[in-house]
């Protein structure tokens, strides 16, 4: 279902928008890595981070599903960081471990963008919901809580 941009469920566009330079201020900021919003990419083409020649992040502004591109976004930061892209290929278990990390670390990045903005959720379903974090994902939260990478 593609969702128009004008009824984000972050509340609004302006929501939405400061959500996004938050991760990317981030990105650029803290840690000196690029990120490049294009659209010529199909619907379904995941974004994609490389660490050589340079940090750099690639984002899919076609996304199929735009209200998913604050999580996506902060889980590609975390494949930057971790440096973990090149071990994809070795096997299924690296491949989980390294999607389960970003995955983490995406959510504890929001949760900083909420702390730091002074949003409260009463439960981390309501937290998920308003973040579009998959709900495949919701076992990394236990008794209202991240579990932590390890």
């Amino acid at each position: 279902m593609n969702v128009p941009i004008e009824s984000l469920t972050l509340e609004n566009r302006e929501n939405y928008d400061r959500l996004l330079r938050y991760l990317m201020n981030y990105a650029m900021f803290e840690y000196h890595i690029g990120v490049e919003f294009t659209n010529r990419l199909p619907v379904y083409a995941p974004s994609v981070s490389y660490n050589e020649p340079g940090k750099l992040i690639i984002m899919n502004a076609n996304w199929y599903h735009p209200i998913e591109i604050p999580f996506l976004l902060a889980h590609e930061i975390a494949h930057v960081l971790y440096e973990d892209q090149q071990y994809y290929n070795l096997n299924d278990q690296t491949v989980n471990h390294g999607e389960a990390d970003a995955n983490i670390f995406a959510i504890n990045l929001l949760r900083k963008y909420c702390d730091d903005n002074e949003f409260h959720f009463d439960s981390y379903y309501k937290f998920a919901k308003a973040f579009c974090i998959p709900h495949d994902l919701y076992y990394l939260f236990t008794d209202g809580r991240i579990v932590q990478s390890q």
